[in-house]
């Protein structure tokens, strides 16, 4: 059996890529803002355990390939001592 999509199907299948791409951009920039001022601070990612982040589970946060829940990007800027609004710059 096969299915067809109508040129609507096609339009929304188009729009959620662009939507997908837009959101996998962000969690980059941010990724990288986190690692900036993790290194501003003179901190390792191991030493991020202290702040209850595993070394594995934060390197997760800072390859970009992981998206962060608002309650962790909370932690994170209280770790830091910075406004959760620096790692969207």
């Amino acid at each position: 059996m096969v299915l067809l999509r109508s040129s609507s199907d096609n339009k929304r299948m188009k729009r959620k890529q662009e939507i997908d791409k837009k959101t996998w951009r962000l969690v980059r920039k941010i990724a990288r803002n986190i690692r900036r001022v993790r290194e501003e601070r003179k901190l390792t990612q191991e030493d991020m355990e202290n702040h209850g982040f595993g070394p594995r589970w934060y390197q997760r946060f800072e390859s970009g390939k992981h998206i962060l829940t608002l309650p962790t990007l909370d932690k994170l800027a209280r770790a830091f001592k910075v406004d959760i609004t620096e790692f969207f710059k």
